[in-house]
Order: structure tokens, then sequence, then C-alpha cells
């Protein structure tokens, strides 16, 4: 049965029975909140912040301490440490300590040789959402785009909700402001500000707001878009099917249900229509030389792959898309 677009977030399978059921954490999961200083990503960070580790060679203890990083960056230790927050939630940078890495996807992404270097193409962006939404590290962005059955809502309902959320798993409970606070930049990371006057506004502005997956609706409410996603390309979104596969089961089947409505999944984490999901799928033998199949069957849509994924194989998926895309803006 095919679920209606607007009705699909209150459907019986988004109801909260389903959700209880499917968002099980691990008993030693520890939700993790705040450590943006309440700056949302900005364009250019993500580079600055790769270059920055990338020049440093192996002493770079010192790159993102106050005055170190005040000089380099240009900006006030909190935004610095910003910069470094989110660096790390994008995997573009890990730490150890005190040391600062690059993470082998930001090399394959930013490094002399990555694959868009200036984040020019929108698979970029749709691939960092994917590593970021789908992680339930990320509380507040696996939360909502994941858990959250409201197609439209505002902050205070948002902030009820979560709270609800926080209390039913029995975690600590973060301050009331703390939590308002990652609401605040959780959207910003998503909604484009409201235009002002001036030239450097688009600077302000997140470049996951590229992606156009939540908006702006009137009287301070926001909503889900669940239109089709033209600027997803087919490399990212199989990326995501494969890591979503991998992740959640060992059958060699999966169902277009669980890649719909299952939280971590590409129809949650991408707000996805089941129909734009089936046609992406449509071509899949052929995208995929034929190691996963398409089938329906006595009303049963879903996958199935011929045996386990070779290595690198879902990261040579996004990889390649990115490159193509490139080329094709260059030429």
């Amino acid at each position: 049965m095919t679920i209606p677009l607007e009705g699909r977030y209150n459907s019986p399978k988004r109801g909260s029975s389903y959700m209880k059921k499917q968002t099980t954490f691990a008993q030693d999961y520890k939700p993790h909140f705040s450590g943006h200083e309440t700056f949302p990503l900005r364009y250019g960070w993500l580079e600055k912040a790769f270059e920055a580790v990338d020049d440093s060679g192996l002493n770079n203890k010192k790159i993102f301490s106050e005055s170190a990083a005040i000089a380099h960056f240009g900006v006030g230790k909190n935004m610095v440490a910003a910069i470094r927050f989110w660096a790390q939630v994008a995997g573009i940078l890990t730490a150890d300590g005190k040391d600062v890495r690059t993470t082998e996807f930001g090399q394959q992404l930013l490094g002399p040789n990555g694959r868009d270097p200036y984040l020019e193409s929108a698979s970029s962006l749709w691939k960092i959402h994917w590593d970021i939404a789908s992680n339930p590290k990320h509380t507040a962005t696996y939360w909502l785009f994941n858990v959250l059955n409201e197609p439209n809502f505002d902050r205070d309902t948002v902030l009820r909700r979560l709270i609800e959320f926080i209390d039913q798993h029995g975690w600590k409970l973060p301050t009331e402001k703390t939590l308002s606070n990652d609401i605040s930049v959780l959207l910003a990371n998503y909604v484009p500000s409201v235009p002002k006057r001036g030239p450097s506004e688009e600077a302000f502005n997140s470049p996951l707001t590229e992606l156009g997956l939540i908006r702006r609706r009137t009287s301070g409410k926001f909503g889900m878009n669940l239109g089709r996603k033209p600027s997803l390309s087919n490399g990212v979104f199989l990326y995501a099917v494969c890591d979503f596969w991998e992740r959640t089961s060992s059958a060699n089947t999966l169902s277009v249900q669980s890649m719909l409505l299952e939280p971590g999944s590409p129809g949650r984490v991408f707000v996805l229509e089941e129909g734009e999901l089936i046609d992406r799928l449509a071509d899949v033998a052929y995208m995929t030389d034929g190691l996963i199949s398409w089938s329906e069957t006595a009303g049963l849509k879903q996958l199935l792959r011929q045996g386990e994924f070779p290595q690198d194989f879902a990261e040579n998926l996004w990889s390649s898309d990115i490159s193509a895309l490139r080329g094709s803006y260059a030429a």
C-alpha cells in the first residue's frame, strides 16, 4: 500500500508504538547535546578546518587552541570551537586526546587529490547530511529526522517532544536552555535565515540549507519537505541504501518499507516519498552491475543482493558519483 505524501508522517507505521520498537538504543548509549557554541555550520568552515589540520602535519596540538586558532581563523574562541565541532561531526576531522587528524573521508573529499575540495557538489552535502542524520551519536539531528512524527511543527513543539523522548529512555535531562539551543542550531542548519539587507547574508547560512529538507512555514512553523529531491544523486542514494543495509541486517533482502520508514533509513534521513524511493531503485541492477536487484512478488517490494558487499563498494558509489558531477560542472 502506498503511503500518501502528506499523510505519511501520520500513518500507523509512523506512530509511537512502531517508533518505540525501532528506536532501541544500545544499553550504554549516551545522548550528546551542545558542543556547537550555539553556532550552526557555515560556508567555508569544513574546508578551513581541514586545510589547517592537513597543513600542520603531526604537530597539531595547538591548531584549535585559543591564541593560535584566533589568529589563524580570524574569529573568536567560541566560533573556533564551533568550527572544530562541525568538522568532527561532519566526519572531516577526528580527535584523539589533543591530537586532531584528518579522516579518510576528509582526505577523499577535500584533500589534494580530493573529489570535491571546495564542496561545489550538492552530492557532497547529501553525503555529509547522511553521515550526520543517520548516526544516533548526533542525538537531536537523528531524533528530528528519524523519530519525530509531525510533518509541521514549531520550536515549542519540538522542545516538548524531545524532552518526552529523553524522559522515555530514562536519560539525564539537559537544561531546557541547552535543548532549546540545540533545536535552534539544528533548524538553522537546514532552514535558510529570513533574507535581510546586506551582501554577506549567505555566509551566515549553513550549506545544508541547500538540500531543502526543512521549510519555513507561516507563523513560526516549520515542515519536512516531502517533495522530490532532484539534487540527491543516485550514487549517494545507493551509498545510503548499502550503508543502512550493512548496519541493520545481515539478510540478503531489504524491504521497501524498511528503507522508507525505519530510523536511520534513506527514506527518513532524506525525507523521501515512497514513489521517489521506488523510482530510484528501478535501475539498481544496472548501477550495481547486478550485485543488487529489484524484486516485486505478491505485493512485496524489496531488494535482493548476491552475497556480501565487496570492500569499498558503497564508498565507491558516492565518490565516483561526486567526481562525475564535478566533471560535468567543469564542462
